[in-house]
C-alpha cells in the first residue's frame, strides 16, 4: 500500500471512531458553563412548599453571577414515569418570581395534591445562552400543612407586644413580622415555640405592626407549617417620666409663684399642679403647663396650703408627686 493510500485510510478511520456515540453540541471557543447548584432543598412555610438553593458565586472555568441570566428549574410528579417537565424559569434582569435571602434563593410551588410526590431539579443559565448541568433532585411527598389559629390575643406594652393563643397538642408555633409590609421569609422565634405565647421586644411605641402565628407539626423529623393567622399591634409607652424637683412655691403680694426645674426627656408635654387645702387636693391647670413656673392667683383664706407638680408625657403618662412645698398665708 502507497503512502498516500496510507494517510487517507488513517483519516478515514479517525473521523469513523470519533463520530461514534451520541455527542451535545460543542461549545464555541471562549463559552464557560454555569456551575452547577449542589444545594437544592425544600421547607413546608405558611402552607406552600417553599424551594431554596445556593448561587454559586463563580465557577471553576471562570463563570461570574455577573455572567448568570437565571435559572429553570423543572418539576417531575410521582405517576410522571420520571419525566421532569418545565416549571419556572427565572431572569434576574426581570426581578420576580423569586426572594434572595441570606445568600440563597427562594421560590414557591403552591399547586401540589396531598399524597403525590414531586421532585424538582434546577439548571442555571447564562448570558450567552450556555445551561449548566442539572443540580441535586429534592423530592417530598405532599401531605396537608396545620390549619390556621383560630385565636390570638395581643398585649401591647412599652416597646413590646405579647401573643398569645390556645396551644394545641403535638403542635409548635411560629411567628412572623411583616416589616414595612414585606413579606418574611423567616421567623422571629429561632427554635419552635411550645409554649403558647411569644413576646416581641425593642420595638418602636406608636408604630403598628402586623404579626402572622403559624402552627407547625413535626413529621418525620421535617416541619410542616401551615398558614398564618394575621393581627395587628401597636406598642405603647407606658414609662411615666421622672419625678419633678426642686419644687417651690413662694407667697407674693396678691399670688402664689409655684416654680421647679425642667424635665429634659424629649417626650415631656408638659407639668400638673397640685393644691392642697386641708383633705382636698386640687388640680389647678386644665392642659399641661409648658415651662417651669405657674401662677396660682386665687384669694385662699386657710392658714396654709400646700402645692405639689407633676410631669405628664406625649403618651398621657404622669409622674409621681414631686415632694409638697408649704405655704404660710398667715402667721
Amino acid at each position: 500500500m502507497q503512502k498516500r493510500d496510507i494517510l487517507v485510510f488513517s483519516i478515514g478511520l479517525l473521523l469513523l471512531f470519533s463520530s461514534c456515540g451520541k455527542k451535545g453540541d460543542p461549545l464555541p471557543r471562549g463559552l464557560q458553563m454555569p456551575e452547577k447548584i449542589q444545594d437544592l432543598s425544600g421547607e413546608v412555610k405558611d402552607g406552600l412548599l417553599f424551594l431554596s438553593f445556593s448561587l454559586p458565586g463563580y465557577s471553576e472555568e471562570g463563570t461570574r453571577i455577573s455572567d448568570l441570566a437565571g435559572f429553570k428549574v423543572v418539576k417531575g410528579c410521582g405517576t410522571c414515569m420520571g419525566v421532569f417537565e418545565p416549571f419556572k424559569e427565572i431572569r434576574f434582569d426581570e426581578g420576580r418570581g423569586y426572594t434572595r435571602s441570606n445568600g440563597k434563593i427562594y421560590i414557591y410551588d403552591n399547586d401540589l395534591v396531598e399524597g403525590q410526590e414531586y421532585s424538582y431539579k434546577v439548571y442555571l443559565f447564562s448570558k450567552k445562552g450556555t445551561r449548566g448541568d442539572a443540580s441535586n433532585i429534592f423530592t417530598i411527598k405532599w401531605q396537608r400543612p396545620p390549619d390556621t389559629p383560630q385565636d390570638v390575643t395581643v398585649k401591647e406594652d412599652d416597646g413590646k407586644v405579647e401573643l398569645i393563643w390556645e396551644k394545641e397538642i403535638d403542635t409548635y408555633y411560629s411567628v412572623y413580622r411583616f416589616d414595612d409590609n414585606r413579606y418574611p421569609l423567616f421567623p422571629l422565634n429561632k427554635m419552635l415555640i411550645e409554649n403558647q405565647s411569644y413576646i416581641d421586644t425593642g420595638l418602636e411605641n406608636g408604630k403598628t405592626y402586623i404579626y402572622e402565628v403559624r402552627k407547625v407539626k413535626v413529621k418525620n423529623g421535617m416541619p410542616w407549617e401551615g398558614e398564618g393567622l394575621r393581627v395587628e399591634a401597636t406598642p405603647k409607652d407606658k414609662t411615666p417620666p421622672a419625678t419633678v424637683a426642686n419644687v417651690k412655691a413662694e407667697k407674693k403680694e396678691n399670688h402664689i409663684l409655684i416654680s421647679w426645674t425642667e424635665n429634659i426627656e424629649p417626650d415631656v408635654a408638659g407639668y400638673n399642679i397640685y393644691m392642697i387645702r386641708g383633705n382636698e387636693v386640687v388640680k389647678l391647670n386644665k392642659e399641661p403647663v409648658q415651662g417651669k413656673s405657674f401662677v396660682d392667683a386665687q384669694l385662699h383664706h386657710e392658714r396654709y396650703i400646700s402645692y405639689y407638680v407633676t410631669c405628664v408625657d406625649t403618651s398621657g403618662n404622669e409622674s409621681k408627686p414631686s415632694r409638697e412645698s408649704i405655704v404660710i398665708l398667715k402667721e
